[in-house]
């Protein structure tokens, strides 16, 4: 896909610190930071002491990076490799770049030093060992960064500055949660942590600053645990279930009656019945929300699945009078993780088993109603167009939209499982 000439710089977010234990779609309850009570026998004192523990090592494919022709992921080496389409300083180093490119290190950060990496179109956002956030890609003003990159390296984000200007780097590593989600199309920054509430970036303003609106964290049950960035909106929900969105131009992932907020965080009403603080005990509550374009599904505690779209293609649950409503997809159960791309998404259950659905517009070719797309999955990730899984013996299979090779070659795009033909042993699990 080339690049678009004229790219318009829309209002851009991006979010969240998170303090505590989170829990994030395909990851499981992940340890960022904790506080531990410290009894002295002598003066039979107690107290809070914070023990960082930095951020997680998500060694794998980028889950659900958004990018169009690139697939992205952080090997175990701590570094972060980009393939496909390494072109426009995705790989952050101008005369290495180029097309249909087996996987190459992404320049201008340390090395060994990345624990996470997302990103979105043509730009890419990743998180190092001590919490720094670093920008690279063909717009600044979509990684934060905001000033040209000399020979397009990754450079540090800063607060309220461009890289090179004298704000703070984005930092904090003891609250910094995963950062193996997406960000909307239309959005600059991976979500990326610095204390306890979201922070983003603003139209015409460097860096990152503070998101406002939000309850306020410090009160029981208000801690931000999940976040995710969808097509056009973000996902937020509360530790106590109430689950949050922002953003949401045109082709958004909301459920109907929801609109655009800009900035400013709004609830998620029609997905209310599922509140984890609504329903009856031992009821399923939300424990995961996401969606491509015109189309979202959130997950349940029970492994159930809800969705919801502009026509009944885009549900997973066949005919239907009533997409826009969110409602149960039957045929889904155990599920432990989802994952959307813009017009469907892969579904990973407790067996190890890969389901997927999409939209009759499906770049990645999967089928309308949920079906079993392979068996034996460790880990996977979604494109724009593509989607990516590794199995249990270390090969690695794609399938959907590959103009340059995010799934390896030859290219063209994929209607069935083909085995990516590049070595992708640094990101294996």
């Amino acid at each position: 896909m080339s690049k678009p000439s004229n790219i318009s710089r829309r209002q851009c977010l991006a979010a969240t610190g998170l303090f505590g234990l989170a829990t994030f779609v395909g990851a499981a309850q992940i340890p960022v930071a904790t506080s531990a009570a410290y009894k002295d026998k002598t003066h039979a004192r107690s107290e809070a002491i914070p023990a960082n523990a930095g951020p997680p090592f998500a060694v794998g494919v980028s889950k659900n990076s958004r990018m169009v022709d690139t697939g992205m992921g952080v090997g175990n080496d701590g570094n972060v490799y980009v393939w496909g389409l390494t072109f426009y300083e995705i790989n952050g180093d101008i005369p290495t770049s180029g097309w249909q490119k087996p996987p190459q290190k992404v320049a201008g950060i340390p090395d060994g030093i990345v624990r996470q990496a997302t990103g979105q179109i043509y730009n890419a956002n990743a998180l190092d060992k001590d919490g720094t956030v670093w920008g690279w890609g063909s717009y600044n003003f979509r990684d934060g960064t905001d000033a040209p990159k000399p020979n397009g390296n990754a450079k540090q984000v800063r607060i309220n500055t461009a890289w090179n200007g004298s704000g703070q780097s984005w930092t904090k590593s003891s609250r910094s949660p995963p950062l193996n989600m997406p960000v909307p199309e239309s959005e600059v920054m991976a979500p990326s942590g610095i204390g306890d509430i979201p922070w983003l970036r603003r139209k015409r303003c460097p860096g990152a600053s503070q998101l406002a609106g939000l309850p306020d964290p410090s009160v029981a049950g208000n801690r931000p645990i999940y976040l995710k960035g969808a097509y056009t909106n973000f996902f937020l929900i509360l530790e106590r279930g109430d689950v949050y969105y922002w953003g949401g131009i045109g082709g958004n992932s909301l459920p109907s009656g929801l609109l655009d907020t800009g900035a400013t965080p709004r609830l998620v009403s029609p997905l209310a019945p599922w509140f984890k603080r609504n329903v009856a005990p031992g009821a399923p509550y939300i424990v995961a929300v996401d969606g491509g374009i015109n189309m979202g599904g959130a997950l349940l505690s029970n492994g159930q699945v809800l969705s919801w779209g502009t026509d009944a293609s885009r549900t997973g649950r066949g005919p239907t009078t009533t997409p826009t409503v969110p409602t149960v997809v039957p045929s889904l159960s155990q599920i432990k993780s989802m994952q959307f791309g813009f017009t469907g998404v892969a579904l990973l259950n407790g067996d190890g088993e890969l389901w997927g659905y999409g939209a009759s517009d499906d770049y990645g070719q999967f089928p309308q109603n949920p079906t079993r797309i392979d068996t034996g999955v460790v880990q996977y990730g979604s494109g724009q167009g593509f989607y990516l899984w590794q199995k249990s013996d270390g090969s690695f299979w794609g399938r959907g939209y590959n103009p340059q090779g995010a799934i390896g070659l030859p290219i063209g795009t994929q209607i069935a499982n083909r085995k990516v033909s590049w070595d992708l042993g640094m990101v294996t699990k």
